[in-house]
Protein backbone atom coordinates (compact mmCIF):
# COMPACT_ATOMS: atom_id res chain seq x y z
CA UNK A 1 0.00 0.00 0.00
CA UNK A 2 1.28 3.48 -0.92
CA UNK A 3 0.54 5.83 1.64
CA UNK A 4 0.78 9.56 0.41
CA UNK A 5 -0.26 13.18 1.79
CA UNK A 6 -0.81 15.79 -1.00
CA UNK A 7 -1.71 19.37 -0.10
CA UNK A 8 -4.79 21.07 -0.06
CA UNK A 9 -6.26 21.51 -3.56
CA UNK A 10 -5.29 24.81 -4.79
CA UNK A 11 -7.66 27.94 -4.42
CA UNK A 12 -7.99 28.12 -8.33
CA UNK A 13 -9.06 24.59 -8.40
CA UNK A 14 -12.76 24.73 -6.76
CA UNK A 15 -15.54 24.74 -8.72
CA UNK A 16 -16.86 27.74 -6.83
CA UNK A 17 -13.87 30.07 -7.59
CA UNK A 18 -13.63 31.91 -11.07
CA UNK A 19 -10.07 32.53 -11.91
CA UNK A 20 -8.43 33.76 -14.95
CA UNK A 21 -8.21 30.61 -17.37
CA UNK A 22 -4.02 31.01 -17.53
CA UNK A 23 -4.45 30.70 -13.12
CA UNK A 24 -6.23 28.01 -13.25
CA UNK A 25 -4.22 25.91 -15.89
CA UNK A 26 -1.19 27.12 -13.75
CA UNK A 27 -2.82 25.40 -10.61
CA UNK A 28 -4.25 22.36 -12.27
CA UNK A 29 -0.84 21.72 -14.00
CA UNK A 30 0.68 21.65 -10.69
CA UNK A 31 -1.18 19.79 -8.69
CA UNK A 32 -1.57 17.36 -11.20
CA UNK A 33 2.44 17.12 -11.19
CA UNK A 34 2.47 17.33 -7.62
CA UNK A 35 -0.09 14.21 -7.15
CA UNK A 36 2.17 12.36 -9.76
CA UNK A 37 5.76 12.90 -8.86
CA UNK A 38 4.50 11.42 -4.67
CA UNK A 39 2.94 8.39 -6.20
CA UNK A 40 5.52 7.39 -8.67
CA UNK A 41 5.78 3.45 -7.75
CA UNK A 42 2.40 2.24 -6.65
CA UNK A 43 0.59 -0.52 -8.02
CA UNK A 44 -2.98 0.08 -9.53
CA UNK A 45 -5.47 -0.44 -7.21
CA UNK A 46 -8.32 1.03 -5.35
CA UNK A 47 -7.87 4.54 -4.40
CA UNK A 48 -8.85 6.03 -1.16
CA UNK A 49 -8.92 9.53 -0.10
CA UNK A 50 -9.31 11.18 2.49
CA UNK A 51 -9.91 15.22 2.61
CA UNK A 52 -8.72 16.54 6.25
CA UNK A 53 -10.16 20.25 5.85
CA UNK A 54 -8.05 23.29 7.22
CA UNK A 55 -9.14 24.15 10.77
CA UNK A 56 -10.90 27.20 10.30
CA UNK A 57 -14.07 27.96 8.08
CA UNK A 58 -16.93 26.00 6.87
CA UNK A 59 -16.27 22.37 5.66
CA UNK A 60 -16.23 22.49 1.77
CA UNK A 61 -19.01 19.93 0.48
CA UNK A 62 -18.32 16.58 -0.59
CA UNK A 63 -19.12 17.28 -4.18
CA UNK A 64 -16.49 20.53 -4.75
CA UNK A 65 -13.76 18.84 -3.21
CA UNK A 66 -14.13 16.15 -5.31
CA UNK A 67 -14.12 18.04 -8.24
CA UNK A 68 -11.39 20.26 -6.47
CA UNK A 69 -9.21 16.90 -6.43
CA UNK A 70 -9.92 15.89 -10.55
CA UNK A 71 -6.27 17.50 -11.40
CA UNK A 72 -4.57 15.21 -8.80
CA UNK A 73 -6.85 12.21 -9.62
CA UNK A 74 -5.64 12.85 -13.12
CA UNK A 75 -1.84 12.70 -11.78
CA UNK A 76 -2.31 9.39 -9.63
CA UNK A 77 -3.36 7.46 -12.71
CA UNK A 78 -0.91 9.26 -14.75
CA UNK A 79 2.24 8.01 -11.98
CA UNK A 80 0.03 4.40 -12.51
CA UNK A 81 -0.05 4.35 -16.13
CA UNK A 82 -3.65 3.44 -16.10
CA UNK A 83 -6.46 5.74 -17.58
CA UNK A 84 -8.53 7.22 -14.38
CA UNK A 85 -11.81 5.91 -15.35
CA UNK A 86 -10.02 2.43 -14.78
CA UNK A 87 -9.35 3.18 -11.55
CA UNK A 88 -11.63 3.05 -8.06
CA UNK A 89 -11.69 6.47 -6.18
CA UNK A 90 -13.30 6.03 -2.95
CA UNK A 91 -14.03 9.45 -0.81
CA UNK A 92 -14.29 10.38 2.99
CA UNK A 93 -13.65 13.11 5.41
CA UNK A 94 -11.00 12.84 8.24
CA UNK A 95 -10.46 15.19 10.84
CA UNK A 96 -9.31 18.98 10.35
CA UNK A 97 -5.70 19.93 10.25
CA UNK A 98 -3.76 23.45 10.49
CA UNK A 99 -3.47 23.65 6.56
CA UNK A 100 -5.55 20.88 5.53
CA UNK A 101 -4.68 18.43 3.37
CA UNK A 102 -5.37 15.06 0.96
CA UNK A 103 -4.35 11.96 2.37
CA UNK A 104 -4.11 9.53 -0.49
CA UNK A 105 -3.86 5.54 0.00
CA UNK A 106 -3.18 3.02 -2.59
CA UNK A 107 -4.42 -0.39 -1.98
CA UNK A 108 -3.41 -2.36 -4.90
CA UNK A 109 -5.67 -5.37 -6.16
CA UNK A 110 -4.82 -9.18 -6.94
CA UNK A 111 -4.61 -9.09 -11.09
CA UNK A 112 -5.84 -12.66 -10.78
CA UNK A 113 -9.33 -13.67 -10.16
CA UNK A 114 -9.56 -17.74 -9.09
CA UNK A 115 -11.90 -19.65 -11.10
CA UNK A 116 -13.66 -22.78 -10.23
CA UNK A 117 -15.95 -25.15 -12.11
CA UNK A 118 -16.02 -25.84 -15.75
CA UNK A 119 -16.86 -24.07 -19.14
CA UNK A 120 -18.59 -25.79 -21.70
Amino acid sequence: MKHVILPWPYEALWPNARPHWAQKAKATKAYRFAAKSLCLGARPGVVRVTFCPKSRGPIPDRDNCIAAFKAAQDGIADALGVNDRDLIFTHEFGDRCKDGGVIVDIIPTETTIPFKGSIT
